[in-house]
């Protein structure tokens, strides 16, 4: 049996996993002049900029801060942030919402569902993704499936952001995240609790 690590270990965690899905992105994809090249647009950096700001500002205050407090409103927070780097169509789809998810729980997924489109925009080649999201009595079932190039999973070589960001956030919760992919058919990660 694993053991718990200290609180202020698992806190470290969770800064850890928030700066890595936020600012790292958004600045690595910067640094890369985004899918833009070159000529990338000076008003879009911009925002990214001031939006990671304020996620900064956020961190600062506290790891939740002003997040949203239900699973819907931080689908929506994640789902708008994804469409600033205007590269992507990205649309989000509601199922039933009680609300009923707690609201750290809501976060972590929400952080999840913000690792899989950054992955969706750095590797995918894809015009469009959707976010899937139904919640149930505290069950969840939240879905981002895109129309990119596909991976065959037997072969793909599992980084950081799929490992940690996406399968550990689930286990932590006490759910997991199942794969659908194949080579030119996009690829499918599901979020399951409850």
């Amino acid at each position: 049996m694993a053991s718990t690590p200290p609180r202020g270990e698992a806190e470290l965690d969770v800064l850890r996993r928030r700066l890595h899905d936020t600012t790292l992105q958004t600045l690595e994809y910067i640094a890369n002049a985004g899918t833009l090249g070159a000529g990338m647009d000076l008003e879009r950096v911009m925002c990214l900029a001031a939006r990671e700001a304020t996620e900064l500002r956020r961190l600062l205050e506290g790891v939740v801060g002003d997040a949203p407090a239900t699973l819907c409103g931080t689908l929506a927070c994640v789902t708008d942030d994804a469409r600033a780097y205007g590269d992507l169509d990205v649309e989000f789809e509601r199922g039933p919402m009680d609300g009923s998810l707690d609201r750290l729980s809501a976060i972590e997924l929400g952080g999840a569902v913000r690792e899989a489109l950054t992955n969706v925009r750095k590797h995918a080649r894809a015009r469009r993704v959707t976010v899937y999201a139904e919640e149930r009595r505290g069950s969840v079932v939240v879905s981002v499936g895109d129309d990119g190039r596909g991976v065959d999973l037997a072969a793909a070589r599992r980084g950081l952001g799929l490992t940690h960001s996406i399968e550990g956030r689930c286990a932590r919760l006490g759910g997991r995240a199942e794969l659908r992919s194949r080579p030119g058919e996009g690829f499918r990660v599901t979020l399951l609790l409850g």
